[in-house]
């Protein structure tokens, strides 16, 4: 099933549900947390740390910013990372009665500890050198135990579940070497094309968890350059035959046992927790389109929690993992492994819902990518303008652009691909002004490529397509969607008539545009997850309403480049009329000043050729008939030149 099938609003309801499981992570895991023991514990009211469940917690609260973030008061655990940390490394490494230093135990507390450490200054539990010892000893039995290609435990066979466990943390480390990569890739593969065998047969010996792990590993350890057509279909036949498998009440039959707890019985795979992994792999590999067809199989599962939840309070919720029947009620790991999953589910739904607008609007999508670190790959090919103050100082214009816009999104889009938004010190929203062709549409896509996101240009077309009657049905329709999207520069382009004073025009399309903008501009301002410009070139006619404090960050005038932008992109035109012909610099600069980008490179291959008599006819005949030299229309009485115009636009300046 693909996003389109789903329909946005299934995807609308579905991210409600998943926004109401996650809103109760911090109040149902705090039930677990005893300050006393420091950590969690297994089952409600024990007095008991667990280390498994406690690991899966902490990755769980981590993952989705509720750690150190909370909404409201402080959670319990606030501020004891290191403390956390410390005790489980000086801790045995085992767990209900495992043998010591098994590597389930081992991997689940490096990676909790691991983890922990994100979120205290780089180095600082490595700089103990008790815990440095012990994290070297716990790497070291990861190590050895993952040596031959996969893992297990107690003597059963070796698991893909326990490999990936071991594998995952040690790539968390940079501790895991080529030669045992492919050795566990190698293995990995075997395994997919073995149950998949089952599978087909119709055994009871296939277990599609290890399928499903064997796949997320291969996945993992596969390097997108390394990736060949062969293994890309074998994901993808895996990935079929592992939702081919569901249960209607989103479930799988369950795994073979793992390893057996002396003291409680069997260990098994719990669906969420795997399905948490296999969300995180391809988000990870910024492949999330591999899951967008399983994206109904996915709800599924989702839609199947509230049904299945033990009600705590009111404002908390537990799961159970069903393994052990006679332990009654939820426990934390499973119920830690239920937020992990809707907040994965959700960063795919984010994919879904921005792939979903763009189908929308009939744009081509490409998802977002890294954001550029390097201030010299900002917009390397825009010829620089000038922005002009309120104090009448004269700004370079990319300059301006970069500092107060781009480089402080730039810092900051991660976190909205981890589930996060944009702080409200940096700004996310524009409007760029100024005359006809003076490249405001490439500027606002220099951005969206810099910061790595895709740019979803919107243009009065997508407003009327359905009908004028229809206007202020399409505009609220368009606009919600956008409430609700992430990692999108959005640009609406060409929209002067469409937000001019509402007492000013009478179109009916400008109304309801602006009735439909206004409070969608504010949902979208504080969600914080999307970039919002507008171009336009008649800001002066702007509606208050819009352009006002609160509702725009930045509104920046974009001019023409100037005469040494020119003149320096084009070097050889430039030498031929001042070191040829002897022209004055002057001259040149006074006639080409006003000249947009594409008015320029209209002239210039034939100043390159020409006399000097042709060269001064050229520039002054450009320069008369440029669009800033031109009239304009103000009102039905009088006209203005662009010139004149953009003079007095510059007062509607305003930076961060």
């Amino acid at each position: 099933m693909t996003p389109t099938e789903l329909g946005f609003p299934d995807l609308e309801r579905l991210r409600r549900v998943l926004v109401a499981i996650r809103d109760m992570q911090v109040a149902s895991l705090s039930k677990y947390y005893d300050a006393s023991v420091k950590g969690f514990a297994h089952k409600l009211n024990e007095k008991k740390l667990s280390k498994a469940s406690t690991a899966t917690c902490v990755g769980s609260l981590l993952a989705t910013r509720r750690w150190d973030h909370p909404r409201s008061s402080p959670p319990p655990w606030a501020g004891t990372a290191f403390e956390l940390a410390r005790l489980l490394l000086m801790s045995e490494w085992k767990s209900a009665e495992l043998p010591l230093d098994n590597v389930f135990t081992t991997a689940f507390i490096l990676e909790c500890v691991t983890d922990l450490g994100t979120t205290l200054p780089p180095n600082t539990i490595e700089a103990d050198a008790t815990c440095a010892a012990r994290v070297a000893a716990a790497t070291d039995i990861l190590q050895k135990g993952v040596a031959d290609g996969s893992a297990s435990i107690q003597g059963y066979p070796p698991t893909a579940y326990v490999t990936q466990l071991v594998v995952r943390t040690l790539a968390k480390r940079g501790a895991l070497d080529d030669s045992t990569r492919e050795r566990v890739r190698k293995w990995a593969r075997y395994e997919i094309a073995n149950q998949i065998t089952l599978l087909a047969a119709e055994s009871a010996a296939s277990d599609i968890f290890q399928l499903a792990y064997a796949t997320m590993l291969v996945a993992k350890l596969t390097d997108a350059p390394a990736m060949t057509p062969d293994d890309a279909r074998l994901i993808r036949v895996a990935l079929e035959a592992l939702f081919a498998k569901q249960l209607q009440d989103g479930s799988w039959p369950r795994s073979r046992p793992l390893f057996h707890y002396p003291g409680i019985g069997s260990a098994y795979c719990y669906e969420y927790e795997m399905l948490v992994q296999l969300l995180q792999t391809f988000q990870e590999r910024r492949e999330p389109e591999r899951l967008l067809p399983f994206l109904g199989h996915l709800r599924r599962s989702a839609d199947e929690l509230p049904r299945i939840a033990f009600r705590l309070d009111q404002h908390s919720n537990g799961w159970s993992s069903g393994h052990h029947p006679q332990l009654a009620g939820p426990e934390s790991w499973s119920t830690a492994s239920v937020f992990h999953f809707a907040h994965a589910l959700d960063r795919l739904l984010a994919e879904a819902i921005r792939k979903n607008i763009f189908e929308y609007l009939d744009i081509v999508y490409s998802p977002p990518t890294e954001p550029s670190t390097d201030p010299a790959t900002f917009a390397p090919d825009f010829l620089d303008g000038r922005v002009w103050t309120d104090d009448k100082t004269a700004l370079p214009l990319k300059d301006t652009v970069f500092d107060s816009f781009v480089r402080p999104l730039a810092d900051h889009v991660r976190e909205v691909r981890s589930g996060g938004q944009i702080p409200e010190t940096v700004a996310t929203s524009a409007i760029f002004f100024g005359p006809p062709g003076t490249s405001k549409t490439e500027l606002s896509d220099k951005i969206a490529k810099y910061i790595g996101w895709p740019r979803l240009t919107v243009d009065p077309s997508h407003i009327v397509r359905i009908g004028l009657d229809l206007v202020q049905t399409e505009a609220n329709k368009l606009f919600g969607m956008l409430s609700v999207a992430e990692e999108i520069v959005v640009l609406l382009d060409e929209f002067d008539e469409l937000v001019r004073e509402r007492g000013v025009s009478s179109e009916v399309l400008s109304r309801f545009l602006t009735t439909a903008m206004l409070p969608k501009l504010a949902t979208i301002r504080k969600r914080r997850r999307i970039v919002f410009i507008i171009a336009t070139n008649h800001i002066e006619t702007f509606d208050i309403a819009i352009s006002r404090p609160g509702r725009f960050d930045l509104i920046l005038q974009i001019m023409p480049p100037t005469a040494d932008a020119k003149l320096a992109y084009w070097t050889a035109t430039r030498d031929h009329l001042l070191d040829d012909l002897k022209i004055p610099r002057d001259f040149v600069e006074k006639h080409i000043e006003g000249l947009t980008y594409e008015e320029f490179k209209l002239i210039e291959p034939k100043l390159r050729a020409a006399s000097a008599d042709d060269a001064l006819k050229i520039l002054a005949a450009q320069h008369t008939r440029s669009t800033l030299q031109m009239p304009h229309v103000v009102t039905e009485d009088s006209t203005k030149t662009w010139h004149d115009i953009s003079v007095e636009q510059r007062s509607r300046v305003r930076l961060p």
